[in-house]
C-alpha cells in the first residue's frame, strides 16, 4: 500500500524561507567633533552671560594672562612678560570715551558687523588690555594668531580689516635684534582710522625709520 503524500507546508506571504541571523546592535561610536562643537557652543553661550569672576580661557592660557582681574595691574603682567612687553607700555586707566564693559557686552553689540575671525582677535586683545587694566599691549603676530585660533596670514588680513573699521590701532612696530612685535590698541567703539604715516617703525638698530 502506497504511503500517503504529505502536503507541503503552506507558505505565508512575506515570510522568507531562508532567515538571516539577527544583526548585533550597532554600537554608537563617540564622535570627537560633536564634543568639540558642543564645547565651542557652550563657550559662546557663556560669553554672552557676564559673570562676577573671570574665567581662564584658551586665549589667556596661550598668552599667559592672569586669571584674576579684580585689581588694576600696575607694571608688567604675566601676559606682557610672555609676549615680550617692554617697560614703555605703562598701565593706565582707559580713556573716558571708552567705558570699560565685559567682552560679552562688546560681542553682543558688535557681532552683527564683525565676523568670527575679527571677533576672536578682539577677544584676545580685550584680555591683554582692558582685563589687564591697560589700553594697549605688545605682542607678536604669530602669538596673536595662535591665541585667536587663526593662521598667521589670516591674522594679518583680520588685523588690517579691524584697522579700517576703527576697532584697533598699531602705533608702533618693532623688528630689531632685541625686540620683535607690535603695539596694539583696542577701541570698544570704532574710531576714525589714523593715517598709516603716523605709525612708527623700529627696524634694525635702535633708531626709528
Amino acid at each position: 500500500m502506497a504511503e500517503p503524500k504529505t502536503k507541503p507546508e503552506r507558505r505565508v506571504a512575506g515570510k522568507n524561507k531562508f532567515r538571516l541571523p539577527d544583526r548585533p546592535p550597532r554600537v554608537v561610536e563617540i564622535n570627537p567633533l560633536r564634543e568639540i562643537l558642543e564645547e565651542a557652543k557652550a563657550q559662546e553661550d557663556a560669553l554672552t552671560k557676564p559673570s562676577p569672576q573671570t574665567r581662564s580661557t584658551p586665549a589667556k592660557r596661550i598668552a599667559g594672562v592672569a586669571q584674576s582681574v579684580n585689581a588694576v595691574v600696575r607694571g608688567n603682567t604675566p601676559a606682557q612678560t610672555d609676549a615680550g612687553v617692554s617697560g614703555h607700555v605703562v598701565a593706565k586707566p582707559p580713556p573716558s570715551s571708552d567705558k570699560v564693559i565685559s567682552f560679552g557686552e562688546f560681542s553682543k553689540r558688535w557681532s552683527p558687523i564683525l565676523r568670527s575671525g575679527q571677533m576672536s582677535v578682539c577677544r584676545v586683545l580685550f584680555e591683554l588690555t582692558y582685563e589687564a587694566g591697560q589700553t594697549e599691549c605688545f605682542t607678536s603676530m604669530p602669538k596673536l594668531a595662535a591665541a585667536a585660533g587663526l593662521k598667521e596670514r589670516q591674522c594679518y588680513n583680520v588685523v588690517g580689516q579691524l584697522e579700517l573699521l576703527g576697532f584697533i590701532e598699531r602705533p608702533e612696530i618693532f623688528n630689531t635684534p632685541t625686540k620683535k612685535g607690535t603695539v596694539f590698541r583696542l577701541f570698544l567703539t570704532p574710531q576714525s582710522p589714523t593715517a598709516e604715516s603716523n605709525r612708527r617703525y623700529h627696524i634694525g638698530g635702535e633708531g626709528d625709520s
